[in-house]
């Protein structure tokens, strides 16, 4: 039986909603170090009293807005790996709409890959936990695609095929963090976008069965 939440339930959700929106908005903005609690509630038309009853610190605020992203990446992610018809293909495309959700949101990928410096509230943030928990479903389905490379023959068998699956995945996501701090493109005369995909290909390139 479908249990509908209240209409007190649905307020203190939207108002949760609307101070995460409103976190994201000013940390892609200002950066978290500089944007303060009061002006996060300002901006979602509330009270720092409020924000406070959702969120234990601004660290834990911060966890909340990452996890948002990190749901979605994981969400388009799983789906996009779905359709591959081999681990390889599933790499491609997991590497794929990693692209595209950098080139697409870069403010929240950027939020992804910072961590706030008081790291004991962080760990005391249940989102700290929760994204933490997300990022171990990942890595235990990175080592499962592993075992599907075993089997499907996509991968190079004369690798260590555990590290070949991460190496991929690492290294693309390292690229991408790279290259989010880089400002040289019209220098080096190249297209950022079609650089990341040729290196994402070559990635995919090296580990493939020969």
């Amino acid at each position: 039986m479908k249990v509908i939440p209240s209409k007190r339930e649905l307020n203190k959700a939207k108002k949760k909603a609307s101070l995460i929106d409103a976190a994201e908005r000013l940390f892609i903005q200002k950066g978290f170090e500089n944007t303060s609690i009061d002006e996060v509630a300002k901006e979602a038309g509330l009270t720092k009293r409020t924000l406070y009853q959702y969120f234990l610190s601004k660290e834990d605020l911060f966890y909340a807005v990452a996890l948002k992203g990190a749901r979605q990446l994981f969400s388009i992610y799983e789906d996009a790996m779905s359709k591959g018809d081999n681990a390889l293909e599933k790499i491609r495309l997991g590497n794929k709409v990693h692209l595209q959700f950098y080139t697409d949101n870069l403010g929240m990928f950027r939020l992804l890959n910072y961590r706030p410096a008081n790291q004991k509230n962080s760990e005391a943030s249940p989102h700290y936990r929760e994204l933490v928990v997300l990022d171990s479903i990942r890595m235990k389905y990175y080592m499962e695609l592993s075992a599907e490379c075993k089997s499907d023959g996509s991968i190079n068998t004369n690798l260590d095929i555990t590290k070949a699956v991460f190496f991929a995945f690492f290294s693309a996501f390292s690229l991408l963090y790279t290259v989010s701090s880089l400002n040289m493109w019209d220098k080096l005369e190249l297209n950022e976008n079609e650089f990341l995909r040729f290196s994402f290909d070559l990635l995919a390139d090296a580990i493939k069965h020969r």
